[in-house]
């Protein structure tokens, strides 16, 4: 694991390139769906399985208490898949998956995951290693760190994630869904500032 006093800043282009044999040591565990996406409960089984080979993604560990880091570890056309490591005060905030369904699991120490629950507050799971989470196209949910140096998950979606809807609260305390691009970090807090009870 890298050493925190070593660190460089996040460099987008190793970012999205997975190292050859990672890419090529998870097309081995994809599914052959004859092209089609693949469903959660796959998304969930791919997402498991990496976790359970290391060495795919464990040289790619950076902790970071500055930036959430994040890389790509396999894409084609139907997926991808990210290994994505969370330290104290990281957190996502409040988003969608757009068109892509995900399928997430623990790898190292815990996150939390949140859902919106209306008229007010939340639902909140501890993925915690071998825990599994998985979601449809729309699906909207929050994750942060909750223990680990740092935590680890990986993540894989079908479609591969072009977008991301990030939710935000305005001035006047009116909700709104924002698109930006899906390998886009996102760190929108508005809502546990404005509403804690929700976040």
């Amino acid at each position: 694991m890298a050493s925190t006093d070593t660190l460089t800043p996040q460099d987008w282009t190793e970012v999205v390139s997975p190292p050859a044999e990672v890419q090529a040591a998870v097309a081995a565990l994809v599914p052959d769906t004859n092209g089609a996406p693949l469903t959660t409960a796959q998304l969930a089984d791919l997402s498991e399985a990496i976790v359970n080979d290391p060495a795919i993604w464990r040289d790619l560990i950076v902790a970071d208490p500055v930036r959430r880091r994040y890389r790509l570890l396999f894409e084609d056309d139907r997926l991808d898949s990210w290994v994505i490591m969370w330290m104290s005060g990281q957190g996502t905030g409040f988003h969608d998956h757009s068109h892509s369904a995900v399928g997430l699991c623990g790898a190292e120490g815990a996150v939390v995951e949140k859902q919106m629950t209306l008229p007010s507050g939340h639902t909140e799971v501890i993925v915690r290693p071998g825990d599994r989470r998985e979601g449809p196209s729309g699906y909207i949910h929050s994750v942060a760190h909750h223990e680990g140096g740092p935590a680890i998950t990986i993540h894989s979606y079908s479609p591969p994630l072009i977008e991301v809807g990030q939710f935000r609260v305005d001035d006047e305390g009116h909700l709104a869904r924002y698109p930006e691009p899906g390998r886009k970090e996102l760190l929108d807090n508005t809502i546990a500032e404005i509403a804690p009870d929700l976040a």
